[in-house]
């Protein structure tokens, strides 16, 4: 008895484009994912990953959403025809910030033993902002940043004429921005 064995080959599914373009985070994007080298219609689904938050990836191929943060996302897409043949594509996402201008740059001049209070702002990005630091430099003795952005207290000695601090804020997607502010 001769077994007779039909072997199918599945041809080589390629999905285009290469890399995707990055999106800006708080903005709406779309793009498209295509397929080629089976036979159509494709289906596409996210077989390894996470896709960026706030997008979704339909199953005619279109990534699409408003990115909701600035984190690197990284996912593979499948594409499987119509005789289930497939095709796998990794991709890296990197979203792009908004810049965040903080202000003022110069820090009004305080006395010291006196109470003193200098509230920094941001724009740019989406607000809130949140998550004030200091990155580098010291503030006075007697100051401290809140987390609000608000530099307070009493001072107890004179800030040198070259001392600065550089500060990073966080707005609501994540984004960063700094700036030194020279203290007087």
């Amino acid at each position: 008895v001769e077994d007779n064995l039909i072997t199918i080959n599945c041809p080589t599914v390629t999905l285009s484009p290469t890399t995707l373009p990055n999106g800006t985070v708080g903005a709406a994007y779309s793009q498209t994912v295509t397929a080629s080298g089976g036979t159509g219609p494709y289906g596409y689904a996210v077989s390894a990953g996470t896709l960026p938050s706030g997008l979704t990836l339909s199953t005619g191929g279109v990534l699409s959403g408003t990115l909701t943060s600035a984190a690197v996302a990284n996912f593979t897409v499948r594409a499987t025809d119509a005789n289930g043949c497939q095709g796998i594509r990794a991709y890296t996402f990197t979203p792009v910030c908004l810049p965040i201008s903080i202000t003022p740059t110069t820090a009004t001049q305080g006395l010291i033993n006196t109470a003193y209070t200098q509230t920094l702002t941001a724009s740019g990005g989406t607000a809130p902002y949140g998550a004030w630091t200091i990155t580098a430099g010291t503030l006075p003795t007697g100051l401290t940043l809140s987390t609000a952005g608000v530099i307070s207290g009493t001072p107890t000695v004179a800030a040198s004429p070259a001392t600065s601090i550089t500060v990073r804020t966080t707005d609501a997607y994540g984004c960063q921005g700094t700036q030194v502010i020279n203290l007087q």
